[in-house]
């Protein structure tokens, strides 16, 4: 049964440290038989309660001469032993019970100089009442592991799983389904942070060599500060800093690589060295992927233009000029339409916009749904699509009054569908359609990484690629 000074005296300070925020401090000056020892308790950057502690005894605040010979000089010396003087700082008083005079002594010039000061009576040293407080102290912060999901861009997103809320005590467990892929010479980070802002805190970092593979994860709060991760090789410190293992995250996921169904779509209207460089790149990236997918690749090849609304000049509809082909078949294609040139056909077309929302339609009606083979849709072109209807852009509506928001989204929606785009234009001047139909990659025409591309896409394996930290396995 724990003796009620003792119970009281930890209750009293527990309370003083869960009321303790950030930026104050906790001062504990214990007075006994022989000296005074002063606790200084404060939170560190992540809620952590922390302390340090200093002593001096009787004779080395009294001096050679004794306590008596000078009182105001004993006073000044005891009062500066504390270094209480922070206008931020909480003072508890603790007198341990002795028979002592300079015990009193000392703590009533303590009580004057601090008196809205706490006075507690413990019959033992406080330190190892200190020592329990901080250990069971309830987390002021949320700890959360730092972990990656894949939104299907195949770019990593960098997010936090929380473990313990705020208010956790130690002995907390949390469970947390995790996959592990091949990861650096320091292996795979188990990196607990929380959040002060918009900006993460790094709490403890862990890491080992993982084997590949989905964990089951266990977390335990020990203490404020220490989590211990069960379900796992035996992790040990990692000295790599937060921007260090920032640092460390690729731009990319690795895919594996298997039979895929690449549908370039190109914009045949425009000048014609631009025309020419579009299929030029669709020529590169045929290429590529044929090299790195083989007999698995099948390709399909459509040639777009531009409307014409003069019913005297008909338009060039969107040709197929191949379809689910094998790579050599569509080359030969390719250079039907390198030799063909720039499509004038409809001259005066609509300047401005192309018939992208027409080819989008072929695509989707074309691909539909039953068939299973994952397909990449590559588009190279420049301008924006026609709109279904009238609106602020001033272009044309589309003649058939295809949407080009409704088709793109459909075939985002299909299974296994990736959709890629080589834009005349960067992709900061390039209109938004742009960003929907190249949502997984969008490159430049004039400045295309046609291997990073398509290994981007999928199409190619791409180079080795670490994960610094674990993925949230969103499985069940």
């Amino acid at each position: 049964m724990p003796e009620p000074d003792r119970d009281l005296n930890r209750k009293a300070i527990a309370q003083a440290l869960a009321d303790l925020a950030d930026t104050d401090s906790l001062i504990l000056v214990e007075v006994a038989a022989d000296g005074i020892t002063t606790f200084l308790l404060h939170r560190d950057d992540n809620g952590r309660p922390r302390g340090r502690s200093w002593s001096v005894t009787w004779p080395g605040l009294a001096g050679e001469r004794g306590w008596d010979a000078d009182p105001a000089g004993t006073r000044e010396a005891v009062l500066r032993a504390t270094r209480a003087s922070s206008s931020s700082a909480d003072v508890i008083l603790v007198a341990e019970s002795s028979a002592d005079p300079r015990v009193e002594q000392a703590l009533a010039w303590l009580r004057a100089a601090h008196p809205a000061s706490q006075v507690l009576r413990a019959g033992a040293p406080i330190a190892a009442r200190i020592r329990e407080v901080i250990a069971d102290d309830p987390l002021t912060r949320s700890y959360e592991l730092v972990v990656l999901v894949d939104p299907g861009t195949g770019r990593p997103r960098l997010t936090s799983r929380q473990l313990f809320p705020l208010g956790s005590r130690p002995g907390a467990r949390t469970r947390v389904a995790l996959r592990c892929e091949a990861a650096g010479a320091h292996g795979t980070a188990f990196a607990v942070v929380t959040w002060q802002g918009p900006e993460p805190r790094l709490l403890s970092v862990q890491s080992a060599p993982v084997i590949p593979g989905r964990y089951e994860v266990t977390a335990e709060l020990v203490r404020p500060g220490r989590v211990r991760f069960t379900g796992l090789p035996a992790l040990s410190p990692d000295p790599r800093d937060w921007n260090q293992l920032v640092a460390a995250l690729p731009d990319r996921l690795a895919r594996g690589t298997g039979p895929a169904h690449l549908v370039c779509a190109v914009e045949v209207c425009g000048a014609d060295d631009q025309v020419a460089e579009r299929l030029s790149r669709a020529r590169q990236m045929i290429s590529s992927a044929s090299g790195g997918l083989g007999d698995l690749l099948r390709v399909s090849l459509l040639a777009y233009a531009a409307h014409s609304y003069d019913p005297s000049a008909p338009e060039f509809p969107v040709r197929v000029a191949a379809w689910e082909a094998g790579a050599g078949e569509a080359l030969n294609a390719l250079g039907a339409l390198e030799e063909q040139g720039v499509v004038t056909r409809g001259y005066p077309y609509h300047p401005h916009a192309a018939q992208l929302e027409d080819m989008l339609a072929v695509v989707v009606e074309r691909l539909g749904r039953a068939d299973p083979t994952p397909a990449v849709i590559l588009t190279v072109g420049g301008r924006p699509p026609h709109p279904a209807r009238t609106d602020q852009s001033r272009i044309l509506p589309c003649p058939h009054r295809h949407d080009w928001r409704k088709l793109s989204a459909a075939l985002q929606q299909r299974q296994g569908t990736v959709l890629g785009a080589i834009c005349d234009q960067p992709a900061d001047q390039a209109h938004q359609a742009w960003h929907r139909i190249g949502a997984a990659a969008l490159a430049h025409l004039e400045a295309v990484d046609v291997r990073g591309l398509a290994a981007d896409l999928g199409l190619v394996a791409p180079s080795p690629v670490h994960l610094p930290f674990p993925l949230l396995d969103e499985t069940e």
